[in-house]
């Protein structure tokens, strides 16, 4: 006669970029302690925590250690360092009250938006008053300064959290409506040319 052993699913655990809702992709993760009967498994842009049936609920919650490996990646999240782990790391602790599906948002370090303004005969746009603001959430929404540069046409803000609010952002000159656009959140830096037409 052969034994059937059986799993139930206790949680699957998300990372997702707080801007984007993006899935966080190049995963690896433990538990710890490791409950006996349970199981660990890494998939794309999720972790999968199943436990065999009938096993005793261990006498601590376990808490789960998921490591961002793509450092391209992890280089631009908020991961402070954890003691005793290993660099780019967020603890899940997981107990009863604890949902199956649990979400964990990471946010984007803070970056700077250029913005390079030439008139339409090819000339910097020089002397203008260029601010990103936010297309989603409630009013008053939030704006981004990007004063000139030394540099003719070149406008940049400071390195700031570009948030879900932000993502997607109008382009105003003046005050007025140039064109949507969206910092690219898989980049250090986003460089945008535009012609400016209002």
């Amino acid at each position: 006669m052969l034994a059937t052993v059986t799993t139930r699913l206790r949680h699957q655990v998300r990372l997702v970029h707080a801007s984007s809702g993006e899935p966080i992709r190049g995963l690896s993760a433990r538990l710890s302690p490791m409950p006996y009967g349970w199981i660990v498994r890494t998939l794309p842009g999720v972790v999968v925590v199943a436990a065999r049936t009938g096993v005793p609920e261990p006498a601590a919650a376990p808490v789960l250690a998921v490591t961002v490996i793509d450092g391209a990646q992890a280089d631009l999240l908020v991961l402070p360092p954890l003691p005793g782990r290993p660099p780019r790391t967020v603890v899940v602790t997981l107990g009863a009250a604890q949902p199956v599906e649990i979400v964990v948002p990471l946010h984007p370090v803070a970056m700077p938006l250029t913005v390079v303004l030439s008139t339409p005969a090819g000339d910097p746009g020089t002397g203008r008053t260029l601010t990103a603001r936010g297309r989603a959430g409630p009013e008053p929404r939030p704006v981004v300064a990007l004063p000139e540069t030394a540099e003719r046409g070149v406008y940049r803000s400071e390195p700031v959290e570009w948030t879900a609010a932000l993502t997607p952002a109008d382009l105003l000159v003046d005050g007025t409506w140039l064109r949507t656009l969206s910092v690219d959140l898989h980049r250090a830096r986003t460089v945008i040319q535009l012609v400016d037409t209002t």
